[in-house]
């Protein structure tokens, strides 16, 4: 080559084609994943940054606490709320409230209407005596010769029975406005007062004495109502008996009705009229002196004291503060990623587990602040938990370095210092190092109980250094290791409630289900040991091409335990489980009857799954690892029967395939083939690599033809993927042995 001639040229003009446009879509692809991963990370930081910096400097005082040096008031006047006073002066206005009712007068209405009309009976009747009247009004008025005489007499003429009528309308209308309150109807916490309220129909209250309105006592000669009754009449005499014609029946009428909403929102305003009562302190007061400790009235006035500092801040310092935690927290997030990014990339490079991540993150930041708020120590319990979570969802790595950005964060936000970072840091990580495999459901309380050891050591540790009094340091590290115990519980809890609610299926429950002394697995062992020997290996070669194409290969291989448990019903009939030298039971039987039972092998292991409480997730491996495939053997013996037999009727491809459904997930398409490449391996006389290899191309291009792969999103680039890595998982089970000489007698 001459040295005028610029091979670049040449390899620009080559990146011109498709090449050139993979290349960048490759790249675009690379970014939009970046940005992906990033936009999650970036949310959570300012989020968290809101979280730790809060409203304003952390208050570090509790009840117990040793104070290290005098405190006294920082503003000019400090005023503490006196809820206890103030409670005491509402108290008293509330009860001044009488209770009020509403009336419906209607009853007593047609009380006035009915003396009426018994007036009017009277004035009417043919003969001056009561036995002039109808009987039924006699008994129902309880009428004898005297009163009809007096009710005969003040209404004989028409003017008199007008003035009768608007005396009786005058002696009821007090009544009407003031209502009648039946008997047991007044609640008894309003017993103690005199007097109510009565809502008239404008609206208004009026107060009235109870007196007035409770039936025993509205209907006694010398009380108020009596009284009134018998002045409204021109004669004393009528009027007393008039009105004990209508006593009887007033005292069983009920008009009044007790309205509590009104009555609590009457004393609820008379509640809010009452002003807060204050007491006040000046700037410089001391609240607590040096080495006492804290009491819960004077951490009130710490409080306080700390508010009103807060408030007084600068919107420069505001400013400035807001900034300095922004750093911080990006830093963290910033150490956090790229330590995630350098040694768990499918981590950091997943925006699905990023955002799982973060969130996370934030969650437990939010509920640590706010457990915070009580001085229980209590905030480490959110860190835990989800320090644990991410570790059983990921790996150890990173919920270790998810503990120390939180810890850092937690002391930063709670101003809780270096020795409760410590704490938090030593008792989370050393949850998290004996979590390890979590295999049973008691291994999250055993954590649980590490971690409160860890907790209460470095409790007692942080207190000594802090020289807090014995009594709150003993205090602390109990209730810290009680929270590192309830964490466990929460952890070991919170799987089965996430499982079952959410239809999911997490790492402990498969590693449980893997277990070989699973009762399903352990009778498959004993009635079909053939299919049993093929299931294991087959989960072998599923889960190491799982991981290949990054799917769940647990998932995988605890499905391919499962996947054939439907065999065992009828285990001679599948050639894993036959003898050498036995009767092949297909032999006397139809090719569709054949089929019939090895597609049933399917249906019947969904059903067991369900009858033994297996997973869904494993249900849909064993319903959907053969497809919709084609029994082609003896779908192929069936048509060379019916060659052989004119008369025999047409066979229906369909006859002969699985129900399905076809693989809906990468794990189940993963299944289908292992599952198929490990079975007819099985039958190669000399499984040589290019053999095996050609065997496991042929049977999964066959399958992606026939469309079994179409409703999963298996690209053909994982498929090939999947394909390398069972050719390589076979060869590595059939791989050449060296022939050793045979051993000679001496």
């Amino acid at each position: 080559m001459t040295p005028g001639r610029r091979k670049p040229k040449v390899a620009r003009a080559q990146l011109r084609g498709p090449e050139l446009i993979d290349l960048r879509k490759g790249r675009h692809a690379r970014q939009r994943r970046r940005l992906a991963c990033l936009a999650p990370a970036i949310v959570a930081a300012l989020v968290s940054a809101a979280i730790v910096c809060g409203s304003g400097p952390p208050f570090s005082y509790r009840v117990g606490q040793r104070a290290t040096r005098d405190l006294r008031v920082n503003v000019p006047e400090l005023r503490r709320y006196n809820s206890v006073q103030t409670n005491l002066m509402r108290d008293e206005a509330a009860k001044g409230v009488p209770p009020i009712f509403s009336n419906s007068p209607a009853s007593i209405l047609e009380l006035q209407k009915m003396l009426e009309d018994l007036i009017a009976t009277i004035a009417d009747a043919k003969r001056d005596t009561v036995d002039a009247l109808p009987a039924d009004v006699v008994a129902s008025w309880d009428l004898n010769e005297e009163i009809f005489d007096d009710l005969r007499e003040a209404s004989d003429t028409p003017e008199r029975r007008e003035g009768l009528r608007r005396a009786i309308a005058e002696a009821f209308a007090p009544i009407i406005r003031h209502g009648v309150l039946g008997r047991d109807l007044l609640p008894l916490d309003e017993e103690s007062g005199t007097m109510i309220q009565v809502v008239l129909d404008d609206g208004d209250r009026l107060f009235v004495n109870r007196d007035r309105v409770l039936p025993d006592r509205l209907v006694r000669p010398d009380y108020p109502v009596a009284e009134e009754f018998v002045a409204a009449f021109t004669s004393p005499e009528l009027g007393k008996t008039l009105f004990e014609l209508v006593s009887s029946r007033l005292a069983a009428t009920t008009t009044l009705h007790y309205e509590k909403q009104l009555t609590d929102e009457a004393r609820a305003l008379a509640r809010s009229r009452v002003d807060d009562w204050y007491d006040t302190s000046s700037r410089g007061q001391l609240l607590v002196e040096k080495g006492d400790t804290i009491t819960e009235e004077q951490l009130e006035w710490l409080r306080l004291d700390y508010e009103a500092t807060l408030r007084a801040m600068s919107p420069a310092a505001r400013l400035g503060r807001v900034v300095a935690f922004l750093l911080i927290v990006s830093a963290v997030y910033g150490l956090i990623g790229a330590t995630l990014d350098r040694y768990e990339p499918r981590i950091a490079r997943d925006p699905t587990r990023v955002a799982v991540f973060c969130g996370v993150a934030v969650v437990a930041l939010g509920l640590a602040r706010l457990m915070a708020l009580r001085p229980w120590g209590a905030e480490l319990i959110p860190i835990a938990l989800a320090s644990m979570l991410l570790a059983v969802a990921y790996t150890p790595l990173t919920a270790l370095v998810f503990t120390v950005g939180a810890s850092l964060l937690v002391s930063l936000a709670l101003g809780t210092g270096l020795a409760s970072f410590i704490m938090l840091l030593g008792g989370t990580a050393t949850a998290i190092l004996m979590l390890g495999e979590v295999r049973t459901r008691t291994k999250p309380i055993l954590v649980g109980a590490s971690a409160a050891v860890g907790y209460a050591i470095l409790s007692i540790a942080a207190g000594l250094w802090q020289d807090q009094p014995s009594e709150l340091i003993l205090s602390d590290s109990a209730l810290r290791a009680g929270w590192g115990l309830l964490t466990g519980f929460l952890l070991g809890g919170s799987l089965p409630f996430v499982e079952r609610g959410f239809g999911i299926v997490t790492g402990i429950s498969l590693l449980e289900l893997g277990d070989v002394n699973h009762p399903l697995l352990q009778e498959l062992v004993r009635r079909a040991p053939g299919t049993h020997n093929h299931s294991i290996t087959v989960g072998t070669i599923a889960e190491a091409a799982a991981e290949k194409v990054g799917a769940d290969g647990l998932l995988v291989r605890v499905g391919a335990y499962f996947h054939d448990i439907g065999k065992m019903l009828k285990p001679h009939y599948f050639v894993e489980n036959q003898t050498a030298g036995a009767v092949n039971r297909h032999a006397n039987l139809a090719p569709a009857m054949s089929t019939l039972i090895i597609i049933g092998h399917v249906k019947d292991g969904a059903e067991l799954a369900r009858q033994h409480g297996l997973p869904p997730r494993i249900i849909d491996l064993i319903e959907q690892h053969h497809g919709t495939t084609l029994v082609e053997y003896f779908y192929h013996e069936a048509n060379r029967r019916r060659d052989g037999d004119p008369d025999a009727p047409t066979i229906l491809e369909s006859t002969f395939r699985y129900p399905g459904p076809k693989p809906q997930t990468k794990e189940a398409a993963i299944l289908m083939m292992a599952d198929a490449s490990e079975s007819a391996s099985r039958a190669l006389s000399d499984p040589a690599p290019s053999r095996l290899e050609g065997l496991v191309t042929d049977l999964i291009d066959k399958r992606l033809r026939d469309g079994q792969f179409d409703q999963c999103d298996l690209t053909l680039r994982e498929i090939a993927l999947v394909r390398e890595s069972i050719i390589k998982s076979l060869i590595g089970i059939y791989h050449g042995r060296v022939k050793y000489p045979e051993q000679r007698t001496a």
